[in-house]
């Protein structure tokens, strides 16, 4: 579109900027060339419009040769167009980018914006954004102009607020330091001087001063910054020399402070003249001093502080140690007027350079019952800084701030509704409790503040005028400043000491802060000194000596108040009564004049209302209705009070602004002045906010007090009702606490009922709001308002209102601690409410004080007195027949349904119902301390109405407890189980947040470990911690790290890493103030810190996390009986585990009085497992008759048991068997005892319960060392032993060793092992420092020397293990070769890592090498330990350690066999004797093996270089076959014989692998074959011998019996009593079974044998079935159902097979290798299992297949294999198991066994998703061939 502007005609585009369009036009009537500046935008903002009308207003009336005359300012399209004249020339930027100047050209440039910028200061006007684009340079004459004057001001001083960079006003790059707004400066003209001097800067050199690209480092150089020296340190623009004096103007130009620059433009241009002076007269400038005609008739107080250096200093480095991660309470205190703010505002220079935020906020002395007023202040004007970035910014603001606040964002945007700008619109949060809603607020806000506190990100929070603080807002501190996690944060508080006492709430408040530990300073301000004084009128006067008289008299007038002194000051000058004498250049006064006219004798407040009284009435009235608003106020606000439009208002307010008594808090404030009532049109500013504020308290209370006393209740009256009148229902709802605070002011001022009315209702409003925000007083002194408005019969013409102040009134009280006043009201509602429903509320509200007060059986006798009226009644003490009655109800009325269905029941509606419920809900917790047995009446009446009535939002909390129930009482637990997801479920389902925490704890507490591992419950108690902060569920969430604790510790958790997170919840509990769930949580602590070793009597609660005593007194004083019950409880544990039997016994006695405490709880099997265990211990030091009371009594805990296991096998299964185990060994029936340890050990050890894997090793180490089997009761201890080692139970490990050390310390390594668990698992200083390399190092060499056969990887991995755990800097492996040393491998540590090389030399006897200790070594095969090397004689003449100067060595030779093998060389030489007896004698027990290992991998190394060489000479030969015709026969014969030895050596490679694998296997069957073997050969063999005596004995009495038929009648009386002719005929028979149970156990002996010594099997004829099921007999252990996983099914059909000829202990490995495949396959099925396969099966079949073949297939019903691992399932080493599950052998050698031994076939037909067969053929009939007579 053409643009066109009447009367003018738009030729050219000069410009099109981001918002404006520079045209060059034509006036139509004297054809005069103009300048038309336009908006860009067709419809642009007011502000914008404002802008341009604005650089009109200024620029119109000028007559400066140096600015460009505006024309005229027209209507353009929807905006405006300013005509300017159009000047000659081009921009200075053009000038300086592409042409160089000359040094005269500059001066006269520069003098000529002297010239101009003084003018233009003399019109009361800055420029504020000078800059080489903003002035024209005219070519032909040099003459300069000065254009854009958009952002100029007409104040004499502007206050920049903080702001986001990109949008200050003016150009960063030319700004001044105190324009940034982080200087803690007015901005004056001076501004402009260090805007030129920055332009000057760029003319000389072509750049800017600063090259900074990021904003705020910009912004930091302008300020702290010094920039090069221009031409001297930089590229240069003139052609000449530049002199110093230039720079010297340049740098004064640039100073950082306005004081230090030139004071006028006019000493500016006298400077730059006589710079062009000399230099044109004499070519140099000489003896120049800048400044020296600077004189200003500017009455200008400087801006520095006077006096405050070490406050400062102070200040400065408190924000350095927050900014290096800390949190502290800054207090500055003083009187008012005394600099408080000027002090802190200090803080934003250090603010830049850490690129923090710095947000400030004021208390309003008349608007103290608005809560947080300061802190929202605060963060809105953060908010405003966060919105004026990026959207990309914005967006990642927005990501931070959801993630803080998840779904509780509304929380702070109902205190802070700017956030909802940045985060967007986001969910109401759950209505929760009081005590839940306080806590959530406190923990949301908190989140908040973190938000914007980190190390990139420093936040400075300065609250001024503390002394008016609400008592939400203190709260609120006191919660941040006492949060130990806080960083980041230095929070600046200022107020009157003056004006607070000691019992004033601030001071409580601070008391309570510096009792917590948190970091408060104090900063104490007095009054200025004489001699600050002094200095202060010098520097404004520019006179010291004939100034201190006038300083005298002002410091005694002011008393060194800094406000009210430089207040005084600017009166005497207005007055007249300081002139400047321009002839002279001096300042003058009379001092008599002074004191003449009373201005001295005014108070502060009296001589600023006096300056008031000098404005216009209009400017006066308009400063007393801002002054009752409070110390900010907002344009729109203020017109409205004001019954004038804003227009008009800011007019009025302009005198004030240019007075200085109040400030601009934005740059807004110009737009209204922009328009005035002719041209404002339809001007309306709702979308600008200008606001402001008085320049200082006391110019508000000044302004204020010239309202008469009697006037201003109506005046805040009248200002509330305009704002009622002028506001919107939503307006008013937002702006609520200013409005009814105006209101309240005058309310005694009403008349009206219909009034009063709507006033209490407002009040009402406010009260909510309040209590909403948790500003508890605050919202008390609004409803009392509110009350005190109503009429006496209010009750029966306002209900509703009057019922809802009456409620709100009574929780206000209640949560501001006021229960008298709470009672008051509730009593009045009580009387006067009209239904029962109306008085619920209160009553509800009266428990929770009850509850509050610790008057628990009140809370309950309440809640049963409403619920009583609703119809809901109890009987006042239940006994057990009630509660079986309320159970027996609850069971009827769910009879028929299916509980699951309960989640679909319809939601309650029944208002009565719906309060019984939430009473119910209400009484629950002080019932369950108080009056437990009234808990289940309460519970099942909730299902009741739940299940009749539909579901409430309470309702899954009431499923959860009678889950609880009927677990913990009833016994039926599946049904409790199924009651406890549905509680789960539904509160999913109704997001029943403000339950969700207590459900989650019920159901993972009380229900779970029934059924599920109770490891399965440690992360949801998680989510209970995490959900009860969400939902200000306090107790919940410390009770959620509490049962963590708690049964992570009962899991068998390692207690090293247990008590650290211990620890960890213990400070999470305490900062969130919940004593009781900490009190338990260190008892806990401490039994686990008993076991850790770190206490004097393990069975004593007593050391650094409680003292039992102190805890028993605590708990007793609370009647708190479950934390009593946890104290026995843990001794109980610890006095049996310690073996304290008898205190144990007394543990018990006690603790078993509590168990009513504990219903429900996973202690209550425990109790009963730990009870038998105990009563068992002490069993043979019992009577018989006690012994009988003991068994009876075990009987009883192990039925309970029994029940407890069938339901949770995981968790109670082992129990039981090792309580039947200790049952047996009592009554002396060892086979069954043996049987039970075994499985509870199996069973605890599959279940993972490491403690009581250890308790039973441990009891069947003493039941068999009872029984004199010190051999086995040996392996049993050592088990326990290590078992208990790796829970990380030291002191119990440490007791062992004590009372049992013939069975276990049988070496130095044993020795260790507490040493090394002690050393790893504590954190205190260890002196044992060698014993550190023990299980660790043994293990991880053990693991590289079994798994590794390559030499380069084995040295490697050696190596660097073993200089890791020995604490070596550095070690070799050196072998001899041809009786020379090589250094085979070389580790060194590099930083925290441990590099190695393999073959770094391969020179032997280097001189950097210790070679004599080789030698040595070497000669005597004995380890050399060398304390300190360089002072052993033996070795000191080595060149080696002569040049290192060696400290600590340690040389271990290798002997395998007795041959040599080489040397293991480690060295330390940081200190000395590094290598401890200890730490060599650990090292020494792997010597042997790492021998063998280095041997096998030098035979693996040299058989592959054979097979190399063999397969390289196999290719030669068939290459010169054709030269070789002549003995082709004999090298063809030689080829094959290489062929086969190559084939022979990789079976032998194989076999080495295999035989490596198959030896732990054979070792362990060997060695159980030779235990029972033994016996049982003893047993077998004298079987015969006993048959034989036997035979020989019955025939001697057949003798007898037929040679004597009539014996003696006392041998025919015993033969009767004998039953001689049973006896005569069963012995033989019982001999004849006890040799086939004997040979039996030899078939077995043999089998077992047959896997651990294959090479001794035969060839022969066998029964192939016999031999498989061999095979599964011994894997039957797998085939087994475990807790993971299903059995697994095996099915056999087997054919008609005939004898068939085979290597049969061969064979059955091939089936072995096979089945154990095929098992392995369908564990890994069944983990990937999505549903596929519900029965894992293996299928084998056998069969003949003719007359000289047999057939037998194994099939699973697994995954399958893929086809590229079937093709390589036979390749040696090939595998698909991880690391260390499998070598890739066993199908390798079985593929051999069948193919080459049996002259068969082995294959695999497999299918994705299908299984997998494998099929194997052998002959019937074997042809034994001599090439395959020796095993694989």
């Amino acid at each position: 579109m053409t643009a066109t502007l009447s009367g003018y005609q738009l030729l050219e585009t000069l410009h099109s900027g981001s918002k404006t369009v520079i045209y060059r036009g034509r006036r139509e009537t004297d054809n005069v060339s103009v300048i038309v500046k336009t908006l860009l935008c067709e419809h642009p903002l007011l502000e914008d419009i404002a802008r341009l009308r604005h650089e009109y207003q200024i620029i119109e009336p000028l007559q400066i040769p140096g600015i460009v005359k505006a024309y005229e300012l027209k209507n353009y399209q929807h905006g405006l167009a300013l005509v300017l004249e159009d000047i000659p020339g081009c921009l200075l930027q053009e000038l300086i980018a592409t042409q160089t100047t000359t040094l005269i050209t500059f001066l006269k440039v520069g003098i000529n914006l002297a010239q101009i910028l003084g003018e233009l200061h003399a019109q009361q006007i800055i420029h504020k954004d000078i800059k080489p684009h903003n002035i024209l340079i005219d070519p032909d004459s040099g003459e300069a102009k000065l254009i854009d004057f958009s952002i100029s001001s007409r104040l004499d001083k502007e206050n920049p607020t903080l702001s986001n960079p990109n949008l200050l006003e003016g150009t960063l790059a030319y700004m001044s330091p105190e324009q940034t707004g982080r200087m803690n400066r007015a901005v004056d003209y001076r501004t402009d001087f260090y805007s030129l001097g920055v332009t000057l800067y760029e003319m000389l050199t072509g750049i800017l001063p600063f090259q900074a690209v990021d904003p705020m480092e910009l912004i930091h150089s302008h300020i702290a910054k010094t920039p090069p020296a221009p031409c001297s340190e930089t590229v240069c623009r003139v052609l000449e020399d530049v002199p110093e004096a230039i720079s010297a103007v340049i740098f004064k130009l640039l100073a950082k402070t306005a004081e230090e620059r030139y004071q006028s433009a006019w000493g500016l241009k006298a400077d730059l003249e006589e710079c062009l002076f000399q230099l044109q007269t004499t070519g140099k400038i000489e003896n120049f001093v800048p400044g020296r005609q600077d004189k200003s008739g500017h009455f200008l107080i400087p801006q520095k502080l006077y006096g405050r250096e070490a406050e400062v200093a102070t200040l400065m480095a408190a924000f350095k140690r927050v900014a290096g991660g800390s949190s502290e309470l800054m207090l500055v205190s003083g009187y008012s007027g005394i600099g408080k703010t000027s002090v802190v505002n200090e803080v934003h220079k250090p603010i830049v350079g850490a690129r923090g935020y710095f947000i400030a906020g004021k208390f309003d002395q008349f608007k103290r019952n608005i809560p947080y007023a300061s802190l929202i202040q605060a963060f809105q004007s953060l908010i405003g800084q966060l919105l004026t970035e990026s959207e990309a910014q914005i967006q990642i603001w927005k990501e931070k701030l959801l993630t803080a606040l998840a779904e509780n964002g509304q929380v702070i945007i109902d205190v802070i509704p700017e956030v909802e700008l940045i985060i967007g619109t986001v969910p109401p949060v759950t209505q929760l409790g009081t005590a839940e809603s306080q806590n959530r607020f406190n923990r949301v806000f908190g989140q908040f503040i973190g938000v914007f506190t980190s190390q990139d990100h420093p936040l400075v929070v300065f609250l001024d005028d503390l002394q008016w603080a609400d008592s939400a807002s203190l709260n609120l501190i006191e919660l941040l400043m006492t949060d130990s996690e806080r960083k980041y944060l230095l929070l600046v508080g200022a107020y009157r000491d003056n004006e607070v006492s000691p019992t004033h709430p601030l001071m409580m408040s601070l008391d309570k802060i510096q009792s917590s530990g948190a970091v408060v300073d104090n900063i104490v301000l007095s009054p200025l000194q004489l001699t600050d004084v002094e200095t202060l009128i010098s520097d404004t006067l520019n006179d010291t000596e004939a100034s201190k008289p006038l300083a005298e008299l002002l410091f005694h007038k002011t008393g060194g108040n800094p406000f009210f002194l430089t207040q005084l000051l600017k009166t005497l000058h207005q007055e007249d009564l300081l002139t400047y004498e321009f002839h002279s250049g001096v300042w003058q006064w009379n001092i008599q004049h002074i004191q003449a006219i009373g201005l001295t004798d005014l108070n502060v407040v009296e001589l600023t209302a006096r300056n008031i009284r000098k404005l216009s009435l209009e400017t006066q009235e308009v400063l007393k209705l801002a002054a009752c608003i409070g110390n900010t106020f907002n344009l729109d606000v203020l017109a409205i009070v004001n019954e004038a439009s804003s227009l008009t208002t800011a007019a009025q307010l302009w005198s004030a602004l240019q007075a200085g008594l109040i400030l601009p808090l934005n740059q807004d404030y110009k737009i209204p002045l922009a328009f005035n009532q002719e041209n404002s049109g339809s001007v309306t500013l709702t979308d600008v906010k200008v606001d402001y504020k008085f320049l200082h308290d006391r110019v508000q209370q000044a302004a204020y007090s010239l309202i008469p006393d009697e006037q201003k209740k109506a005046t805040h009256l009248k200002i509330g009702q305009l704002l009622l009148l002028n506001t919107t229902s939503e307006e008013r709802k937002e702006n609520i606490f200013a409005l009814v605070n105006q209101l309240n002011y005058g309310a005694d001022l009403l008349i009206f009922e219909t009034e009063k009315y709507e006033f209490a209702e407002l009040n009402l409003i406010a009260g909510k709001r309040a209590k909403a925000a948790t500003a508890h007083d605050s919202a008390v002194k609004y409803l009392q308002v509110g009350l005190g408005l109503l009429a006496e019969d209010s009750w029966h013409t306002q209900y509703d209102l009057t019922l809802a102040l009456h409620e709100e009134a009574a929780e206000a009280a209640f949560l501001n601690g006021d229960f008298e006043g709470m009672q008051r009201f509730v009593e009045i509602v009580q009387n006067c409410a009209k239904t029962l429903l109306d008085k619920v509320n209160v009553y509800e509200v009266q428990i929770q004080a009850y509850i509050g007060q610790n008057r628990l059986l009140e809370a309950v006798n309440t809640g049963l007195k409403v619920l009583k009226l609703l119809g809901v009644e109890f009987p006042q003490e239940p006994n057990p027949s009630d509660i079986g009655q309320a159970l027996g109800e609850t069971a009827a009325i769910l009879s028929g349904k299916r509980i699951e269905d309960l989640i679909d029941l319809s939601q309650m509606s029944d208002r009565y119902k719906l309060a019984a419920m939430r009473l119910m809900s209400s009484i629950f917790a002080p019932a369950y301390m108080a009056a437990p047995a009234l808990v289940p009446l309460t519970v099942c009446k909730q299902v009741n109405l739940s299940v009749q009535y539909g579901n409430a939002s309470v309702s899954p909390f009431a499923y959860a407890n009678y889950g609880l129930l009927l677990c913990g009482v009833v016994g039926d637990i599946d049904s409790g189980y199924q009651f406890g997801q549905l509680a789960l479920t539904l509160v999913s389902k109704l997001n029943a947040q403000e339950i969700k925490a207590k459900t989650l704890l019920i159901v993972n507490t009380f229900i779970r470990p029934w059924k599920d591992h109770l490891r399965e419950t440690l992360e949801p108690f998680v989510s209970v911690y995490s959900s009860g902060l969400e939902t200000g569920d306090l107790e919940f969430a410390a009770y959620g790290l509490l049962m963590y604790s708690y049964l992570a510790y009962f899991s068998g958790k390692e207690l090293t890493v247990l008590e650290k997170e211990m620890a960890i919840n213990r400070d999470a509990i305490h900062k969130i103030k919940q004593e009781t769930p900490l009190h338990y949580l260190e008892t806990y602590r401490q039994a686990t810190l008993n076991l850790l070793g770190k206490s004097e009597n393990p069975c004593l609660l007593k050391g650094e996390a409680c003292d039992e005593q102190i805890g028993f007194q605590l708990h007793e004083q609370a009647n708190d009986r479950l934390g009593v019950a946890y104290i026995y409880w843990n001794k109980l544990l610890l006095s049996y585990w310690f073996e304290n039997y008898s205190e144990a016994i007394e543990n018990t006695v006690i603790a078993e009085k509590y168990l009513d405490a504990v219903i429900g709880l996973p202690v209550v099997p425990l109790f009963h497992f730990y009870d038998s265990l105990v009563q068992l211990a002490v069993y043979f030091d019992r009577q018989e008759s006690e012994q009988k009371a003991i068994l009876d009594r075990v009987q009883a805990n192990q039925e309970k048991m029994q029940k407890w296991a069938h339901h949770a096998p995981i968790n109670h299964l082992h129990k039981f068997y090792l309580v039947e185990a200790e049952r047996h060994r009592v009554s002396g029936e060892k086979i069954e005892a043996i049987e039970m340890y075994d499985r509870a050990i199996a069973l605890a050890k599959e279940n993972e319960y490491i403690n009581e894997e250890a308790l039973a090793h441990e009891l069947a180490a003493k039941f068999y060392l009872s029984w004199g089997k010190e051999a086995i009761a040996r392996t049993y201890m050592t088990n326990a032993y290590y078992a208990y080692g790796n829970w990380g139970a030291i002191a119990k490990v440490k007791d062992l060793e004590a009372r049992y050390p013939q069975l276990i310390v049988q070496s130095n390594t044993e020795k260790l092992e507490t040493n090394y668990l002690q050393t790893i698992q504590t954190s205190s200083t260890t002196t044992a420092g060698g014993q550190i390399l023990d299980l660790i190092t043994v293990m991880k060499a053990s693991q590289v020397l079994s798994e590794e056969m390559v030499l380069s990887r084995l040295l490697e991995k050696l190596l660097k293990n073993v200089i890791e755990n020995a604490g070596a800097q550095q070690g070799y492996f050196i072998a001899k070769h041809k009786n020379k040393w090589m250094l085979e491998a070389t580790g060194i540590v590099v930083g925290k890592e441990v590099s190695v090389v393999v073959n770094a030399e391969d020179k032997t006897d280097s001189p950097l090498l210790p070679v004599a200790l080789f030698n040595y070594v070497e000669r005597t095969r004995k380890n050399l330990v060398l304390g300190n090397a360089v002072k052993d004689s033996r070795f000191a003449a080595d060149a080696y350690i002569t040049t290192y100067q060696s400290k600590s060595i340690l040389c271990l030779p290798l002997i395998h066999s007795g041959k040599f093998t080489g040397i293991l060389y480690l060295e330390n030489n940081l200190i000395s004797d590094a290598f401890t007896p200890e730490r060599v004698n650990v090292l020494s027990l792997l010597i042997a093996q790492i021998s063998i290992a280095i041997d096998n991998a030098r035979l693996y190394t040299n058989l592959q270089a054979y097979s190399e060489q063999l397969e390289a000479k196999s290719q030669e030969l068939e290459a010169n076959n054709e030269a070789l015709q002549a003995s082709e026969r004999r090298e063809r014969e030689k080829a094959e014989q290489l062929e086969k030895s190559l084939h022979k050596l990789q079976q032998t490679q194989a076999h080495l692998v295999q035989t490596e694998k198959m030896s732990s296997l054979g070792q362990l069957v060997a060695g159980v074959a030779h235990e029972i073997n033994n016996p049982v050969n003893f047993i077998f063999g004298n079987l015969t011998h006993a048959n034989g005596y036997t035979q020989d004995v019955l025939g001697l009495l057949e003798l007898y019996q037929k040679h004597y038929p009539s014996p003696h009648p006392e041998i025919q009386q015993e033969a009767e009593a004998i039953d001689l002719n049973f006896l005569l005929e069963d012995l033989p028979k019982l001999l004849s079974s006890m040799r086939v149970g004997a040979d039996r156990i030899r078939q077995i002996v043999a089998s077992l044998r047959t896997f651990s010594r294959m090479d001794e099997a035969e060839i022969k004829a066998v029964n192939i079935h016999e031999g498989i099921d061999s095979t599964i007999m011994i894997l039957q252990h797998r085939l087994k159902a475990k807790s993971d996983r299903v059995g697994i099914e095996l099915i056999k059909h087997y054919g008609n097979l005939p004898q068939v000829e085979c290597y049969a202990g061969q064979l059955n490995q091939v089936f072995m290798n096979v089945l154990s495949n095929a098992i392995d396959a369908l564990e890994e099925s069944l983990a990937d299992n999505q549903g596929q396969i519900t029965t894992p099966t293996i299928t084998i079949y056998t069969e003949q297949i003719d007359a000289h073949q047999v057939e037998i297939r194994i099939a699973d019903n697994g995954l399958g294999i893929p086809e590229s691992v079937r093709q390589r399932l036979f390749d040696p080493f090939f595998t698909t198991k991880p690391v260390g599950k499998g070598t890739g052998m066993g199908l390798s050698i079985s593929y051999q066994i069948v193919t080459e031994k049996h002259g068969g076939s082995l294959s695999c037909t497999s299918e994705p998703g299908e299984g997998a067969e494998f099929q194997i053929r052998i002959p019937v009939y074997q042809e034994i061939s001599k090439n395959f007579a020796t095993d694989v």
